[in-house]
């Protein structure tokens, strides 16, 4: 609860009541008496003094119908009169609106929906054309995924630093002139050498990631400067249902098909105008929202400095709260697993020795389905999980998610077994397969929202609001650092010992994951007893 004004003490300063300098004006009876607490606004131990005795007076139960000047020391109190309800939701409503009227949002909100899809259209994409350049190595996928991982670990806190400090919309044009122009380099990729066309596939996808990590936190932090303060959380809602909407529409549909109907080098001639699109969604918006915020002297060693104190500030808190600590270890074992799925998985469903056999573009009967868990993991996340049981039900998402993980690689020797016994000599697939593709690939997007929600929720319920920022740095920097190592790792061993083990063992450390969380939250209810 913020204090309010002593206006007791400062009653004979003409800058809180004019009527100090003016003897006409009289100051009404509760204001002369320092000792008869004045009506503060904010709900607390002030009153009015027409209240009851015990009965707080609150702000926005009141409404006058003639606006009273408080700066003018007097408020007549006979003119106040409770608010009903009614009044109440019908000035909401007035004050509030639809963000969907407001034109600078819309402009804000349609580049976010173009720049989100293009991105993850353009992520598993340029996966899928390195698999093809490379003959289907796994490493080299693994490497694509990483490149776009990598950025994040040395950029993520300084985007941060640097959105805070200079114009945001500035920011967003930039960047999305910088991906609008390195995109379509991807294009003349196929027409070089193969031990030209990888190194330099890798170097301008660390660049685009590069790009992308100075947008998103610019696109986040612009929001309050574009709505009211009671707009906030239909505003961020709205951005949400985009988020989950582009990866839906990237990830399984255009990035499957695209490349098939128009090819890899004309899709890339695509995303790049998408971006010139944001360009111009992004330049109509208001310049004169903020000012540059420089420090005057500040060194850069200086500003590296405060960077590095800051991680480590946040660093501090999550190692003393294990319930945070673990939300950061669900996400960014959720993040590794899927950037795993995302380098091997490709190789998985198209390799005919190790994989499935099936084509490329047959990937989308994975991530469809996985789009559909995850959506309905958000309609039933609210019904299903409580403050009393959600420790519980992540350590057990995680166990479940591990274990579909290590169902999805045995889906594989049961095909091979299959058809050996029914069907001698003819290639897996068919209905059947897919079928079982489909229903693996729902539980484990069921899985992801039901691991990440949570986990999000514990990050921001727990967090210090004046420190939750340097948290989420700290949050990503990890998740980004951890990602790398799994997604080597699975591309590496593809090669040497096979898709189907490499996919065991990830399940298997997933379910590793799952006992370790689920040890340390044993441990944490111990400490807090022998606390009590």
């Amino acid at each position: 609860m913020t204090s309010s004004p002593d206006y007791n003490q400062n009653r004979n300063d003409p800058e809180f009541f004019p009527s100090a300098t003016h003897p006409d004006t009289a100051l009404p009876e509760e204001m002369k008496n320092p000792k008869q607490p004045i009506f503060s606004g904010d709900g607390g131990p002030h009153t009015s003094p027409n209240n009851l005795p015990g009965q707080a007076a609150n702000f926005e139960d009141y409404i006058s119908e003639e606006p009273a000047d408080m700066r003018s020391g007097y408020i007549d109190w006979s003119q106040l009169k409770p608010q009903s309800r009614d009044e109440k939701a019908e000035e909401k409503e007035v004050k509030t609106g639809s963000v969907l009227t407001n034109r600078n949002f819309m402009l804000l909100w349609v580049a976010q929906a173009f720049s989100q899809t293009a991105q993850n259209t353009l992520n598993l994409a340029l996966v899928n054309f390195v698999y093809l350049l490379s003959g289907g190595s796994p490493t080299q996928t693994a490497i694509a995924t990483v490149a776009f991982v990598l950025p994040g670990v040395f950029f993520s806190a300084l985007a941060g630093v640097v959105v805070d400090r200079i114009n945001k919309r500035r920011i967003l044009i930039v960047t999305n002139i910088l991906r609008a122009l390195i995109i379509p380099w991807l294009v003349f990729m196929g027409d070089i050498p193969l031990a030209y066309a990888i190194p330099l596939i890798f170097l301008i996808t660390c660049l685009f990631s590069t790009f992308s990590q100075f947008f998103a936190p610019a696109e986040g932090a612009i929001i309050p400067f574009l709505v009211k303060q009671q707009q906030l959380t239909q505003a961020n809602s709205l951005f949400q249902i985009t988020l989950f909407a582009s990866q839906f529409l990237g990830f399984s549909i255009l990035a499957p098909l695209l490349p098939r109907w128009i090819g890899s080098q004309n899709l890339f001639w695509a995303i790049a105008v998408i971006y010139l699109v944001c360009v111009f969604l992004t330049w109509w918006l208001p310049n004169d929202l903020e000012k540059d915020r420089n420090e005057p002297g500040e060194s850069t060693r200086t500003l590296v400095g405060t960077i590095w104190h800051e991680i480590k500030e946040g660093w501090r808190f999550i190692r003393s709260n294990r319930a945070v600590w673990r939300a950061i270890v669900y996400l960014s074992t959720v993040q590794s697993v899927l950037f795993t799925m995302t380098a091997i998985g490709i190789p998985y469903v198209s390799n005919k020795s190790s994989g499935l056999g099936q084509e490329e573009g047959d990937i989308i009967f994975v991530l469809a389905p996985l789009s559909i868990g995850l959506g309905i993991s958000v309609y039933l996340i609210n019904k299903l999980i409580t403050p009393r049981n959600r420790d519980k039900i992540l350590v057990w998402a995680t166990y479940a998610m591990g274990i579909t993980v290590v169902l999805v690689a045995l889906l594989k020797p049961f095909s091979d077994l299959w058809v050996n016994i029914f069907s001698p000599g003819v290639p897996i697939g068919g209905p059947g397969l897919i079928l079982a593709l489909i229903g693996l690939s729902i539980p484990f997007g069921f899985w992801i929202g039901v691991l990440n929600i949570p986990a999000l929720t514990i990050l921001q319920d727990q967090s210090p609001k004046d420190i939750v920022g340097r948290v989420y740095a700290a949050y990503f920097t990890f998740a980004n650092l951890v990602s790398i190592f799994p997604i080597l790792f699975a591309g590496a061993m593809g090669d040497l010992i096979g898709l189907v083990p490499t996919l065991i063992l990830i399940g298997l450390g997933v379910v590793g994951i799952g006992y370790y969380a689920h040890r340390d939250r044993l441990k944490s209810k111990r400490l807090a007893t022998q606390t009590k």
